[in-house]
C-alpha cells in the first residue's frame, strides 16, 4: 500500500544526512568584502552563457538580507553584442549559500554556493549544490597561475570535474560600468 506520509517524510531528509554528496561550502563569507565587480576567468560554461566573452558579475547590497546581481557579457567577440542578465540574490542562514534568481521565478533552496575563495577575495569559486556549473572569479580579468593551479586542486578533491571547466577570455575587453 502506498503511504504518501512516509514518503514525504523521506524526502524531507535534512541536507546533513547528504554529508560528502554536496560540496562544501567556504567556513566563512564577508557580504561586504565580496560585493563589488568580478570577473569569470574561467567557468564550464553553462548554455545560458553561450558564445559569452568579456564576462563580469556586479554585486550591490540591496538591504540587509539581499544583494542586486547584474551578470554580463559580450557575445562572441569583445565588440559582440552585450549581454545583461539581472537578478537578486537573497541570503541565507548560511553566508556562503545564497539563493539567487532571474525575474520572476525562485527556487525554494539555496543555489549559489561560494566554494572556495581567497583570504583578501581576490579570487572566489562559486557552483552549486550539484557542482556544476562553476565559475571562477577574480577581482581583476586575469587571475595569477598559482592561485588558478591551487583553485583546480582544491576543487578536485572536493569532487568537482574540472576537466569541464575552460578559460574565459578576457582579452581586449570594454566593460559596462558597474
Amino acid at each position: 500500500m502506498f503511504k504518501p506520509l512516509a514518503v514525504m517524510a523521506g524526502l524531507l531528509i535534512s541536507t546533513s544526512s547528504f554529508a560528502g554528496i554536496f560540496p562544501e561550502v567556504v567556513s566563512s563569507l564577508d557580504l561586504n568584502s565580496f560585493l563589488g565587480r568580478w570577473y569569470e576567468v574561467a567557468s564550464t560554461h553553462p548554455s545560458f552563457q553561450k558564445n559569452c566573452v568579456c564576462v563580469t558579475a556586479d554585486y550591490k547590497l540591496l538591504d540587509v538580507a539581499k544583494v542586486s546581481v547584474v551578470n554580463t557579457c559580450r557575445k562572441v567577440a569583445p565588440d559582440g553584442v552585450i549581454d545583461v542578465a539581472v537578478g537578486t540574490a537573497t541570503t541565507t542562514s548560511n553566508p556562503a549559500k545564497l539563493n539567487v534568481s532571474f525575474g520572476k521565478f525562485k527556487l525554494p533552496f539555496s543555489n549559489y554556493w561560494v566554494v572556495d575563495r581567497a583570504d583578501d577575495y581576490r579570487y572566489a569559486v562559486v557552483s552549486t549544490p550539484l557542482r556544476t556549473p562553476v565559475w571562477v572569479l577574480s577581482r581583476t580579468p586575469d587571475i595569477a597561475p598559482a592561485d588558478l593551479e591551487g583553485i583546480y586542486q582544491r576543487l578536485e578533491e572536493s569532487g568537482f570535474n574540472t576537466k569541464r571547466i575552460k578559460p574565459t577570455s578576457q582579452t581586449a575587453c570594454s566593460y559596462t560600468e558597474e
